[in-house]
């Protein structure tokens, strides 16, 4: 018997001598996987994709080697609009074979296409804005943005059920039906949809379905203008339709696993293709690196070819670093949205945080006259609320919270009238402390900066006591 694992042969039971499987459980967990990669590809012709996505799933639990299943799936995942999960198990397909693999074309056929891939980005921070919206009751701006999403990507089948819930919650259900058919001409078996249809009194499942066929039957389905086959072709993407998440608006599990699960496609982009890039990068530079420090006279090599291999060198390290800085420019940018959608919520204080976080090296004017435009917004508000606060935690004798917001207050003013208080309320907190010197400081600050203060008596009348 051939090991089907490592290839040794061997003549008695069933655990290989060289690799330790047992090559029975080994080859029934490799069909069985194969099995249900089979019915997936059914299912998939049926236009039932989220039953096919779960059979996928399942067929991946087994082996995730199934190659075949793993860019199916990404296709199916890519057809509605889940880019960031089509893009994870099409970089896990080309991890484990290299060579001649399809999902290789898939991904160069995405990162050529940028402008799309922005889109796709796009409508994951307004759907992900949306969420926050839904969660603070402004309904009417979470469907706009869904819209937006949409629009940028009319494949998100999350987007067209989340407008559906939308809309059942404002018992417009003519507009949530349009929607549900939407969904279920993409994928005629989504649970959500159907489950959103019963809602609404659509009927029976199986009526609900039958609705699907009749729908269906009015345009030709994808499926019939790209074979399944093209799963082991070369790119154009296959357009194939993907089972889509559950994510509930008023569900916190459900907003949680889509919020951990595809924060946007942009930073599964950062995660997962520009760390492979640079890693491989990386290894061929470290590789060249090592071939030019052993050379010597006893090499074959000539000092052309050590020449080449230098300017080679300088070329991957060139690429490498402009692929982090890109890398680290489309961080920033996701942090610059973070503080949009904290200044929104108005959490000044945790935007001017992220603000902080940012390093606009790389910004075109437009992201730099954002960038600019929320720190003039947000720094007074939050300057405002942290002096609040650490008014209210002097009074209250917290010293250590009152000296971290009146310092944090004094970082984001400008120009403020309550700039001389926080200085003396400081000098009282130091003086509390045992610090004469930087109370003195402060007691000074508002003397000397401050002549028409409410506190210049007090700072004056404390400083002659230190003085004593």
């Amino acid at each position: 018997m051939r090991c089907p694992n490592c290839g040794y042969d061997f003549s008695e039971g069933y655990l290989c001598p060289k690799c330790g499987i047992d090559t029975f459980v080994f080859l029934r967990t490799r069909n069985l996987s194969v099995s249900l990669y089979n019915e997936a590809l059914e299912m998939a012709k049926e236009m039932d994709l989220s039953g096919a996505a779960e059979k996928l799933e399942q067929s991946i639990l087994f082996d995730k080697n199934n190659i075949q299943a793993q860019n199916l799936l990404g296709l199916i995942y890519c057809e509605t609009g889940r880019i960031a999960e089509a893009l994870k198990h099409w970089i896990i397909s080309t991890s484990i074979m290299k060579e001649n693999n399809p999902a290789a074309g898939y991904m160069d056929f995405l990162q050529k296409n940028g402008r799309e891939m922005e889109k796709y980005n796009d409508a994951v921070v307004m759907y992900n804005q949306a969420l926050l919206y839904l969660n603070h009751g402004s309904d009417d701006m979470a469907i706009i943005q869904l819209k937006k999403a949409i629009d940028s990507n009319p494949d998100f089948i999350d987007a067209y059920n989340l407008l559906t819930l939308c809309c059942i919650d404002e018992n417009n259900y003519k507009r949530a039906q349009h929607f549900i058919d939407i969904v279920l001409k993409k994928d005629k078996k989504n649970p959500k949809a159907l489950k959103y249809a019963k809602i609404i009194g659509g009927g029976t499942t199986s009526g609900i379905r039958k609705k699907a066929r009749a729908t269906e039957n009015k345009e030709e389905p994808v499926a019939k203008t790209v074979p399944l086959k093209k799963t082991d072709s070369a790119p154009p993407i296959p357009r194939y339709k993907r089972k889509e998440k559950k994510i509930g608006v008023l569900e916190k599990r459900d907003i949680i696993s889509f919020l951990l699960g595809i924060l946007s496609t942009a930073i599964v982009i950062l995660v997962l293709i520009m760390p492979a890039i640079n890693e491989v990068k990386d290894k061929s530079i470290v590789d060249l690196q090592t071939k030019v420090d052993n050379y010597a006279g006893e090499t074959q090599m000539t000092p052309e070819e050590v020449l080449a291999m230098r300017t080679e060198l300088e070329t991957l390290q060139e690429e490498n670093k402009r692929l982090r800085s890109e890398e680290t420019k489309q961080a920033n940018l996701e942090l610059l949205q973070t503080a949009v959608s904290q200044m929104t919520d108005g959490d000044f204080e945790s935007c001017v945080a992220t603000l902080d976080r940012i390093d606009t090296m790389g910004f075109s004017d437009e992201d730099i006259a954002k960038y600019n435009s929320i720190k003039a917004t947000a720094y007074p508000k939050a300057a405002d609320s942290l002096y609040t606060k650490g008014k209210s935690d002097f009074l209250s004798n917290k010293f250590p919270e009152a000296k971290t917001n009146l310092e944090s207050a004094l970082k984001y003013a400008s120009g403020d009238n309550f700039i001389d208080d926080a200085y003396f309320y400081l000098g009282k907190i130091a003086e509390n402390d045992g610090d004469k010197e930087q109370a003195k400081t402060y007691y000074q600050k508002v003397i000397t900066e401050y002549p028409d203060s409410n506190q210049l008596a007090n700072a004056e009348n404390a400083l002659n006591q230190l003085a004593e």
